[in-house]
């Protein structure tokens, strides 16, 4: 039975690094930090033909391993992020201002939590390059998601899950906060990155404890605030006096989708394509060739880089399954379409109104 299988087991990679890293740990953070996945050599037909069996699965696994893990696509988003952050940062550091931070939103899909975490993992790489005191408990960056259902109590205990702080159930709240905030001076943290913060739906008046909770560890912390969700304006994160507060002292970085329309938007498209392509490293990929489809590619993934991004690579393995070493534009354009044609049904299902329970007795059974 196992046999059926052998031309897709044969040359997989059982041994290709996880990237489930637990962010949301000071060790697993750590290791998104320190990992890499170097760039194959450039490879002429010849001389990939010239491999024997092993040799090209290892190189196969190479080039799996980067444009699935190790490359790198610059965005402008990620760019206006990376700036928004340094400002803030730089801000803090004068005693007499009060703290800024950056608040990140958009639809869903569009790459707000890689980009966090692209500048978290920059930020730490170029912290330890230049620090010359002892290492040990040095800790640049902490990264949490907001929990489900969370109060102040479960959000402060997020962080110091993070850092390992040991701490018993009936730790209270004002207990845990100075610990983490205690920690946090110890480790010398200086960007404190929470994700998902839309789960803070500022309707309920527990999660406005919550953003009161995250206001006060702000304050008693030395690091930078970066909020990141979808469409966090329709929490209620901006309404009122505290809303004012925040907008006052956060920067609101907005992603949204990329277009075709103008010409510059076509441009940053396209480049963006051209990055996509590059990081295939198929042999006989002709340079550029993915500009033309690239308003097809933008009409399909509604301007999401990632929906474009998980077609595209999808079509490189099929190219280097299939030995032609070259994508396929038309099967991209398909692949695209059953993507977005998944995502549409996933969202009717969750659309359509659960049917009401019929009124009434059960009846009896005889």
């Amino acid at each position: 039975m196992s046999a059926m299988f052998d031309d897709l087991l044969g040359d997989f990679d059982f041994d290709a690094p996880s990237t489930d890293f637990d962010y949301a740990t000071k060790e697993g953070w750590r290791e998104f930090v320190e990992f890499v996945a170097q760039r194959p050599l450039p490879m002429t037909p010849a001389e990939y033909e010239a491999m024997d069996s092993s040799e090209r699965a290892l190189f196969n696994i190479g080039r799996e391993r980067y444009m699935t893990l190790g490359a790198r696509v610059a965005t402008p988003p990620l760019r206006q992020v990376a700036v928004a952050i340094r400002h803030a940062m730089t801000d803090n550091r004068s005693p007499d201002a009060s703290k800024s931070g950056v608040i990140i939103s958009g639809r869903p899909g569009l790459g707000k939590t890689t980009a966090v975490q692209e500048f978290g993992r920059a930020f730490e790489r170029a912290r330890r390059q230049r620090t010359t005191a002892p290492q040990r408990n040095l800790i640049p960056v902490a990264y949490v998601p907001v929990p489900t259902h969370a109060t102040a109590k479960t959000m402060i205990t997020k962080l110091a899950d993070f850092y390992a702080i040991p701490y018993s159930r009936n730790a209270n709240y004002e207990i845990l906060l100075s610990r983490v905030s205690y920690v946090m001076r110890e480790c010398r943290t200086e960007l404190v990155i929470i994700d998902d913060i839309h789960r803070l739906d500022l309707h309920y008046r527990g999660n406005e404890q919550v953003a009161d909770a995250l206001k006060e560890l702000s304050e008693r912390c030395p690091g930078t605030m970066v909020y990141a969700g979808v469409d966090v304006a329709r929490n209620g994160l901006f309404w009122g006096s505290r809303g004012e507060q925040i907008m006052a002292r956060f920067e609101l970085v907005k992603f949204d989708t990329y277009g075709t329309g103008e010409t510059a938007d076509a441009a940053v498209w396209g480049r963006i394509l051209v990055d996509l392509e590059d990081s295939l490293c198929l042999i006989s990929q002709p340079d550029a060739e993915i500009l033309t489809v690239a308003a097809e590619l933008r009409d399909l993934s509604r301007g999401s880089i990632g929906r474009v991004a998980r077609a595209i690579r999808r079509g490189a393995r099929r190219a280097i399954e299939q030995h032609t070493e070259r994508l396929d534009l038309d099967d991209v354009l398909t692949s695209l379409a059953k993507i977005r044609e998944a995502e549409g049904w996933i969202e009717e299902e969750e659309n359509r109104p659960s049917p009401r329970p019929k009124r009434g007795r059960p009846a009896r059974a005889r």
